[in-house]
């Protein structure tokens, strides 16, 4: 148990490295630079090439790849997210509500969309090939199918151009409450709750199946016990193991992977960020928020491989 433990640690600070590494070459290939993109174009042919030279000189433009690379790697290692190349200002300051931000609004989303995802898969398990799982897998299928900016612009459309019911873009400040946030946000999380049940309760449905097919329920079910029993305490904790590792993953994905349903509806959170960075080929704060996002998905499928060997004792036999 503890070799497996630490192996999984190990894998998972490796996986960071590689990570990082590969984020920072993949911003080396960002066309112009910081300099390039704060100075207009007038500026750049007016001055001279020496005196450019000197500037990106004193921003440390031009120094070579591998050092960067190693002080990159080096304040990684020390918590250090480094600071803006123009303006100096440290990046974690920058990125601080922003992430703070949309971790509000990932962890809203699922903290609603859990319990009706599990509702709505057991139901659908439990009335396999009736009317109330062809319904419910019919909104699985055209929730998870359909990309999220065209659900959102559709609400949009709907609830705030049609009906005037909701806000259609965010009027919050970044850094104000995050009940001030949530307020403003209804079509946000509604956006993503659509998409985030569809895709759990699917996950949900197949393993409620294979558990409810199960010898050990059948015997139960022998025993006499209840059939709600049965189901709640026993068949959906053997369903919820094999599904740890996705749910974790996709948990992770809706802080890494809703810039642009932040993008549709203003949402200050990490997407809107990370456009602005890389409008103004901010290396520092692009690097940052994807090795933000990279260590909440590696973080969270840590945790989820944890569980998973502390619920399943097969999986620490093997």
């Amino acid at each position: 148990m503890a070799k497996t433990l630490l192996r999984r640690v190990l894998l998972s600070v490796l996986t960071l490295f590689l990570l990082a590494v590969f984020v920072f070459f993949a911003t080396e290939v960002l066309p112009g630079d910081a300099l390039d993109v704060s100075l207009s174009a007038d500026e750049l042919a007016m001055m001279p090439s020496q005196r450019l030279a000197e500037m990106k000189a004193a921003l440390g433009l031009d120094r070579p790849v591998l050092i960067r690379l190693t002080e990159f790697l080096g304040g990684l290692a020390q918590g250090d997210l480094g600071r803006t190349l123009i303006s100096r200002a440290p990046v974690s300051g920058i990125i601080a509500y922003p992430l703070r931000n949309s971790l509000l609004l990932a962890g809203t989303t699922l903290l609603l969309a859990l319990p009706l995802a599990v509702l709505l898969g057991v139901m659908s398990a439990c009335t396999q090939r009736r009317s109330a799982d062809s319904w419910i897998s019919t909104f699985c299928l055209l929730g998870y199918s359909v990309p999220e900016f065209v659900t959102g612009t559709f609400l949009v459309m709907l609830l705030a151009v049609k009906f005037a019911w909701l806000p259609a873009t965010i009027t919050a400040d970044t850094q104000g409450t995050p009940w001030s946030l949530l307020a403003a946000s209804p079509l946000v999380i509604l956006t993503l709750l659509i998409g985030s049940i569809a895709y759990l309760t699917r996950l949900l449905r197949v393993g409620m199946i294979d558990a409810l097919a199960g010898d050990f329920v059948e015997r139960l079910r022998l025993t006499g016990i209840a059939e709600w029993r049965i189901v709640w305490l026993h068949a959906l904790p053997a369903a919820a193991v094999p599904s740890l590792a996705a749910m974790s993953l996709y948990a992770a994905s809706l802080v890494s992977g809703i810039v642009v349903v932040e993008l549709v509806f203003s949402y200050p959170g990490l997407g809107q960020e990370l456009v602005r960075a890389i409008a103004k080929r901010e290396v520092h704060v692009i690097q940052s928020i994807a090795i933000v996002s990279a260590a909440l998905v590696v973080g969270l499928n840590l945790a989820a491989d944890l569980a998973t060997l502390g619920l399943d004792p097969r999986t620490r036999s093997s």
